[in-house]
């Protein structure tokens, strides 16, 4: 592999959505889009990825910034740094556990330049699928992690490809139950962040339903969460400069002496961000109790199916949900 050389190609700097859109579908599948330029360079370098046409948007003012919407949610420009994210009154008057997960993605340098659009929408971490491996996600036909290692790599809802998910932001935006604004030839649509990832059984060659041609705009997060007790842990091999073996998101809101809602959603135990409903559900109507919460947070994951290097994750899962149903007491 010929490494730290990208291959030539035409550079065109996009002033607005439609320009990139309109430039994306005149080119097709020769194009690819840049904007934090933290994750694409590296696939380009290793020559893993060789667009003929790469479509920089990260001018395209409209998609910078964080806005507090009529509703008194949030609107997040896709294009707002990691920095400017853990920075913002909007997003830490309320909305804490953005911040929280935000500011534990990568180092400072990379925050300052890597975006939240990015951090939502970047591809899987395994080793055999970065390192030119020939597996089911690159188009070949098996998981080399179900027989070689497999530690960080999903424990549960994974068909034939069982990397798993590495987003930080992901899980705070859907403990929020957010949703995103994408732009397409087709014109605009939305969804519901938890919608926008794709699982294996899905397409086990992608992790969100980004269409080539479209852009993701914004990330929308409604009031219904805002002031609640929120959690964020990320649990790493390192302190700094590392992608989540598990971490856990929650927003709780208790009424009274107990939970009128909790959402709790982790990454690093299946291919998309999953939300422990198990959970959600058992600590539904409680009061916060230690009684209660052990008995919200005993298997998590009912249908756990680990390799034999990465089953501790299903204990960590356990314990994670036991220290942030905890941290609302």
């Amino acid at each position: 592999m010929q490494q730290d050389m990208i291959p030539p190609l035409e550079h065109i700097d996009a002033t607005s959505v439609d320009e990139a859109v309109r430039t994306l579908r005149e080119h097709g599948t020769d194009a690819a889009t840049i904007a934090g330029n933290t994750d694409e360079i590296n696939w380009m370098k290793n020559r893993m990825r060789t667009p003929e046409v790469l479509v920089d948007i990260k001018g395209i003012e409209e998609l910078h910034g964080v806005e507090t919407t009529g509703d008194g949610g949030l609107r997040i420009g896709a294009l707002t740094t990691l920095t400017e994210v853990v920075e913002s009154d909007a997003v830490n008057d309320g909305f804490s556990v953005i911040a929280e997960a935000a500011e534990q993605v990568a180092t400072p340098q990379i925050r300052n330049q890597g975006t939240i659009g990015g951090n939502l929408s970047q591809d899987s971490r395994c080793w055999y699928y970065r390192n030119g491996f020939d597996c089911y996600r690159a188009g070949g036909n098996t998981c080399y992690a179900i027989t070689g290692e497999s530690r960080d790599h999903a424990v549960t809802d994974y068909s034939r490809c069982i990397t798993a998910h590495p987003s930080d932001g992901a899980v705070a935006l859907m403990a929020l139950d957010a949703e995103v604004v994408i732009e397409g030839a087709r014109g605009e649509r939305r969804e519901k962040l938890s919608e926008f990832f794709v699982g294996p059984e899905e397409n086990i060659t992608v992790m969100n339903d980004l269409a080539h041609n479209e852009i993701l705009k914004y990330i929308e997060v409604p009031a219904t969460y805002k002031g609640a007790n929120f959690y964020y842990e990320k649990v790493t091999d390192r302190d700094s400069w590392d992608f989540p073996i598990v971490n856990i998101a929650a927003a709780i809101q208790t009424d009274g002496n107990s939970v009128s809602d909790a959402r709790l959603v982790s990454n690093g135990l299946a291919p998309t961000p999953k939300r422990l409903r198990r959970a959600e559900s058992a600590i539904q109507g409680q009061s916060l109790s230690d009684g209660n919460i052990a008995d919200a947070s005993d298997s998590v994951l009912p249908n756990a199916a680990p390799q034999p290097d990465n089953a501790f994750k299903v204990d960590l899962a356990d314990n994670l949900v036991s220290r942030a149903l905890s941290s609302a007491q």
